[in-house]
């Protein structure tokens, strides 16, 4: 028999489960209705048996995501890894994110947008149990998917954010403002 308190803790604790999700975005993905679209992944690792009788993980957008705004959405359960970018000073750090078990559907979906030549515009945002009907994730937004690599049991891509360095500021110039920058 297990200790009451136990479970009590145990009980608490599954509100505060982070659930990692992947919203990619891009023209060569088409809804079932034939507009522009979106892939949706949680990263919920659930048996076979329960993702039959459940396959989506639903939750609230914050009111300023670029799709669907403010609503409920259906995400798809899938087995989502991040691989964080190295630490450097030059260039545009990438993180690695990997998709696995992912259905048909998805992985035809990323087949597309790897043959379209356009990058695919990423969010990545993190739910608790507690809250994903509240439109307060974590966002992180902004990445550009870029080589992806897809086989049968996985999709694999790199994402990066923008390049900041090199981003051009039109009609500004450094003057006596700022002396230590001007040239």
């Amino acid at each position: 028999m297990t200790d009451p308190r136990i479970e009590a803790s145990y009980a608490y604790a599954t509100d505060d489960v982070e659930i990692g999700t992947i919203e990619v975005r891009h023209p060569a993905i088409l809804s079932e209705t034939g507009d522009e679209g979106v892939i949706r992944i949680a990263a919920v690792d659930v048996p076979p048996s329960e993702l039959e009788q459940e396959p989506y993980f639903q939750a609230r957008l914050e009111a300023d995501a670029p799709m669907d705004a403010g609503e409920i959405v259906n995400f798809v359960r899938g087995k989502i890894s991040i691989e964080r970018p190295e630490k450097s000073t030059s260039g545009v750090p990438q993180a690695v994110l990997r998709v696995q078990n992912v259905d048909a559907r998805i992985g035809q979906a990323f087949e597309l947008v790897a043959d379209s030549g356009q990058p695919a515009e990423c969010t990545v945002r993190v739910f608790t149990e507690a809250t994903r009907l509240s439109g307060l994730p974590d966002v992180l937004s902004g990445l550009e998917l870029i080589d992806p690599e897809i086989s049968l049991v996985e999709v694999s891509v790199r994402a990066q954010g923008p390049d900041v360095v090199n981003f051009p500021l039109h009609r500004q110039r450094y003057d006596r403002r700022f002396p230590l920058l001007s040239y």
